[in-house]
């Protein structure tokens, strides 16, 4: 039976299986934990699709991924930004259109520490729009998609909620 335990004698990205005939979508993966995730993932040969903002540098992820893993590498990009929902709804279609199975979502873009309030064009606080709501419509257009293919959803998260307030002010979303 195999080792599902946690800890240091547990599971680690070096005892994952092969990922061929998987595909994956990524948040946030030009850069930081989204990049190194499709690095991995890459790596057991799943295909991933990056869902970025910013085109100039989903490129240039892109292409250091294929220099690291070979230019076989099946990454793709497609753009969204979860400040917009007309974007993510944009993105949305376009991943339906060209990803015939999703075997996991994985929801890790985010906003931090915005010294000012913004909204976004929708209306929104900026982080609650972009790190919640952009996902939440996200997941919700992609979701028939994902159960047909038995995938999961994963929400990447910090403890950063800890440094903020309690209690959500469902009265006062936008803090105005």
């Amino acid at each position: 039976m195999a080792d599902t335990t946690f800890g240091p004698k547990g599971w680690t990205p070096e005892r994952l299986g092969s990922l061929a005939g998987k595909t994956y979508l990524i948040t946030g993966a030009n850069a930081g934990t989204g990049r190194e995730a499709a690095r991995l993932l890459l790596s057991k040969g799943a295909r991933v699709v990056m869902l970025n903002r910013n085109p100039e540098k989903s490129a240039a992820a892109i292409a250091t991924l294929k220099e690291e893993l070979g230019a076989d590498a099946d990454v793709s990009f497609v753009r969204m930004d979860l400040a917009v929902l007309a974007s993510v709804r944009e993105a949305a279609a376009e991943v339906l259109k060209t990803v015939p199975r999703i075997d996991a979502l994985i929801c890790n873009a985010a906003i931090a520490q915005v010294p000012t309030q913004k909204l976004t064009v929708d209306g929104f606080e900026s982080q609650l729009g972009t790190n919640h709501y952009g996902h939440f419509l996200l997941c919700g257009l992609l979701f028939e998609r994902i159960e047909e293919s038995n995938g999961r959803i994963v929400v990447v998260a910090s403890l950063g909620y800890k440094m903020g307030i309690r209690t959500i002010q469902f009265d006062d979303m936008n803090w105005d």
